[in-house]
């Protein structure tokens, strides 16, 4: 069966990634591409069992997105934001 990765960029999303997490624990596999949160997104993250990578510029979404999507090892990937 094809693996199903989910790729969610954040920064200081404590107040709703775990909502969002929860909502797609069936994937395979959850990475969460952090720019230098300063409030326990990483920590929320990681805890519901996400893959956490951290970046320390912004080179803007799109290219964000593209670097979380690298990261992917699915057969198929769905993009969401912290806030989904």
């Amino acid at each position: 069966m094809p693996a199903l990765s989910v790729v969610i960029i954040s920064r200081n999303e404590e107040a709703c990634i775990a909502r969002c997490l929860r909502s797609v624990l069936f994937a395979d596999e959850i990475v969460v591409l952090d720019n230098n949160s300063t409030d326990q997104t990483r920590d929320i993250a990681s805890g519901l069992g996400a893959k956490v990578l951290i970046t320390l510029d912004w080179p803007g979404f799109g290219a964000q997105k593209n670097r979380a999507l690298a990261a992917a090892t699915g057969d198929w990937v769905l993009s969401l934001d912290a806030d989904e």
